[in-house]
């Protein structure tokens, strides 16, 4: 029997202005979420460990082999799966730390009044904790800093947007934009309780930081007429591959959180009538 969930989120913040650096705000705000009795499938990985280590049944009877004995089936009638099953697993803790930063450049101090204004910001978010117990009385495993198929996604230990927007007196807006993700281990190759076994994936043992810099503008011409374009990925940055045995069957050999799709240009045009 499946009982309800229990939720606990905790957040405390903080802003400034500081009064030396005119036009600067910043905020930091540490969350944490609790959650107790968590409704959700046993992870795969769990389960043919459980199996192979302690040959129970409630285990074993998840694994339905192919005929020919396989794991990796192309149909569920013909077998070779794992089958998840629902359970109260026993708890979860996600915590971090969220920034936010914002500084307008005071550029008329320079003498360049006459050049509009530019304005930076930062969003950024730090993960301290990401930790799953399997089963009920089992030690918790965290996935933060990790990546893997029982972590199930990409959990970046720092990851942030920071962009520099130049507000034209022309009636042109133009911004570059740094996206960065901070590199990640293969969780394996840990010794976090139940996923690591302190091994070294020759192929993914790490996946490399990723920073991407994109460029757009925005030219309204009038009150009817605005011009928008860009360039996203300017450099053309690969995804790190990854097999997919551990980014799942069907993934394109990498995480959907990376930029899959390489350098890409975009115009529009918008009217209003």
């Amino acid at each position: 029997n499946l009982g309800p969930e229990t939720a606990k989120t905790f957040t405390v913040g903080a802003t400034a202005r500081p009064s030396f650096i005119r036009g600067f705000t910043a905020s930091v705000d540490y969350f944490r979420v609790d959650l107790k009795d968590i409704i959700g499938a046993i992870p795969l990985g769990v389960i043919l460990t459980r199996c192979l280590n302690t040959g129970d049944p409630t285990f074993c009877s998840q694994v339905v082999r192919a005929q020919n004995g396989i794991l990796f089936g192309t149909s569920a009638g013909a077998g070779g799966y794992i089958n998840g099953t629902n359970t109260n697993i026993g708890a979860g803790v996600t915590s971090g730390v969220d920034l936010q930063a914002n500084y307008v450049l005071p550029i008329e101090d320079w003498g360049l009044e006459d050049w509009g204004s530019v304005s930076v910001s930062l969003t950024g978010s730090y993960l301290l904790k990401a930790t799953t117990v399997p089963l009920p009385g089992d030690p918790a495993y965290d996935c933060a800093g990790l990546f893997g198929a029982q972590c199930q996604t990409l959990n970046p230990r720092w990851r942030h947007t920071m962009r520099v927007t130049w507000a034209t007196p022309w009636d042109v807006t133009a911004s570059l934009t740094w996206r960065y993700i901070h590199d990640m281990t293969y969780e394996q190759d840990t010794n976090e309780p139940t996923i690591g076994r302190g091994t070294r994936n020759a192929f993914n043992h790490k996946l490399p930081q990723r920073s991407y810099l994109d460029l757009s503008a925005q030219w309204v011409i009038n009150d009817m007429f605005a011009v928008r374009g860009g360039i996203n990925n300017i450099l053309d940055q690969d995804p790190p591959l990854v097999n997919n045995r551990i980014s799942q069957t069907g993934s394109p050999n990498s995480y959907p959180t990376y930029d899959l799709l390489g350098r890409r240009m975009f115009v529009g045009v918008t009217a209003k009538f």
